[in-house]
């Protein structure tokens, strides 16, 4: 039975399982789709969920697959985390995150907001996938991305395999340096200022910047991307995937753009 589309953006759903994405790039909806495939259930984006209730009926199992940002939780999942509720009593929830390098306490983020609300985090993963925050670091050659992707299969494979044979745990392999979210998580909170970005002189006006950008903080206005919000995410969906390269963030951001496969037909 497919999930129901309700007015209050809750869900009703019987005999599957939830997987919950949040992605800018495609990275983190590989990874969620690979783990559909094995798991079965309903694929859910995480920036349409917290537009409603943030209430779910579920029979199975609950999942949540993010990126890391700073080595956190992007700012869209702090607030579905904060505010989910189940109507029929508290699932098994599993988190997968991705990330270029390591995780650093991201996971402990997590545990600690589905706490506040009840729920307790049962398993724990990562996956690293290529790098896609420009404004400090190079994307990956495509070598190094095409090696990256190829294994997202296996990874999916055993991260199903832990969960079906209910294997709880920490499984998180790229935890890396834990003091680093303590270093630059209060950086990218207040640094997430949309002042930041910049249009050249590529803009057509298309708006799948706006389309896509999950906290809708860009607007088409005379047939010009416009931010309308002081604050986003900063996911950079829409500096990397803008058909014509218009948006920037800084002069490294000038030197390549990634889009995951999944996502290339919507660019």
């Amino acid at each position: 039975m497919n999930m129901l589309w309700t007015n209050s953006l809750s869900y009703a759903h019987h005999e599957r399982n939830v997987i919950v994405y949040y992605t800018g790039t495609g990275n983190s909806l590989q990874v969620a789709l690979a783990l559909r495939e094995r798991l079965g259930g309903d694929l859910v984006s995480a920036a349409d969920l917290i537009r409603g209730e943030c209430k779910l009926e579920h029979d199975g199992i609950f999942g949540i697959v993010c990126p890391v940002h700073f080595y956190g939780l992007p700012m869209t999942v702090v607030d579905l985390l904060s505010r989910i509720s189940f109507v029929n009593g508290d699932p098994e929830v599993f988190l997968v995150l991705t990330c270029g390098a390591f995780t650093s306490k991201a996971d402990l983020e997590a545990e600690r907001l589905l706490s506040a609300g009840g729920l307790r985090l049962d398993y724990v993963f990562s996956v690293k996938m290529p790098e896609n925050y420009t404004p400090l670091f190079r994307v990956p050659s495509q070598n190094k991305i095409d090696g990256l992707l190829s294994v997202v299969d296996a990874e999916a494979d055993e991260m199903a395999a832990i969960i079906q044979k209910g294997i709880k745990g920490n499984h998180n392999r790229n935890r890396g340096l834990g003091f680093m979210t303590r270093v630059a998580r209060g950086h990218f909170i207040r640094g997430r200022r949309t002042s930041g970005f910049r249009l050249n002189d590529r803009c057509t006006g298309c708006g799948l910047c706006a389309a896509i950008c999950p906290v809708n903080a860009i607007e088409i206005k005379e047939g010009q991307a416009n931010w309308v919000k002081d604050r986003c995410d900063l996911c950079l969906a829409c500096l990397h995937r803008c058909p014509s390269w218009a948006i920037e963030r800084g002069r490294l951001t000038r030197r390549k753009r990634y889009v995951n496969p999944v996502l290339d037909d919507s660019r």
